[in-house]
């Protein structure tokens, strides 16, 4: 690594990337640590070294190999645990855009002829990703954090992706945050955790419930109700799962009116009550849902 030129500079500019959540970050995780995502943005986490697992709605404990890259998308919690010494590589992906001629939009019109067996694909990194991401660990641990130049490498990442994998990798790989409206989806996936009601989030993108319930159903394939469901449903587990939060805890957090209601919701959506599922992870049982 080399050192830092006029370093004051650096560090005193207002692009200089030390805010809440910056847009990437290297992570030297020691033994039994864990790692847990905010999910205020779509992340690409890759695992340069060690050996680590990763639980993320209903994935629990599954391995993430080393030099291989998952798609973590906003709004969702995932938790990395480290089985020994070990470093993953974080990139918030502000805004997805490969080029000027190939777009998320247009990666999602694969989705009839490509069907997918799994809604999380993890890729493997190749040496143009080795390389580039070598190369901003060297710099980051010389201390060069600037907002500017990590939105530039943001871009030049997604473009190594579309030039350096197939399609049909890209489109699995993305699969979990593709639709024919991305800002449409974008706005949903941004604002579902405030709202309470469909009128609500119909309210924040500026519809008409009738015009929304339209425009969701032909984006996401079924009725924002039952998404919003399987969403929810999805967080819960991971709670349930992933934290040690008391029961009551979450049943206040995912707004249920008593704790009845909370163990209702998960006797319907998963089979069992949340004390069930509690001690089967803890037995190293999986549940699938």
């Amino acid at each position: 690594m080399g050192k830092l030129q006029n370093a004051t500079e650096h560090l005193n500019c207002y692009l200089y990337d030390n805010n809440k959540d910056p847009i990437i970050q290297v992570f030297d995780l020691k033994k039994d640590d864990i790692f847990l995502t905010v999910g205020t943005y779509n992340q690409i986490i890759f695992h340069l070294k060690g050996n680590i697992t990763y639980s993320y709605g209903a994935y629990l404990n599954k391995d993430f190999k080393e030099n291989t890259f998952l798609l973590f998308p906003h709004g969702f919690k995932c938790a990395i645990k480290a089985k020994e010494d070990s470093q993953i590589f974080v990139v918030n992906l502000l805004k997805i855009n490969f080029c000027n001629h190939f777009s998320l939009e247009m990666l999602y019109r694969l989705n009839e002829s490509i069907k997918l067996e799994t809604s999380h694909y993890p890729l493997e990194t190749n040496k143009v990703i080795d390389d580039f991401l070598k190369n901003l660990v060297d710099t980051i641990g010389d201390g060069l954090k600037c907002a500017y130049l990590h939105e530039l490498k943001q871009k030049e990442l997604l473009y190594y992706l579309r030039a350096y994998y197939s399609k049909k990798d890209l489109f699995a790989f993305f699969s979990p945050i593709l639709s024919d409206d991305i800002v449409f989806s974008e706005l949903i996936y941004k604002n579902v955790d405030k709202v309470k009601t469909i009128t609500e989030l119909a309210d924040i993108v500026n519809y008409s419930v009738s015009g929304f319930k339209k425009r969701f159903v032909r984006i996401f394939g079924v009725s924002p109700y039952h998404w919003m469901i399987k969403e929810k449903a999805k967080k819960v587990y991971y709670e349930i799962n992933c934290t040690q939060k008391s029961f009551k805890e979450i049943s206040i957090e995912f707004n249920f009116s008593s704790s009845a209601h909370f163990d209702k919701f998960c006797k319907k959506e998963f089979g069992m009550s949340p004390g069930v599922i509690r001690n089967a992870t803890k037995a190293g049982s999986v549940i699938n849902f």
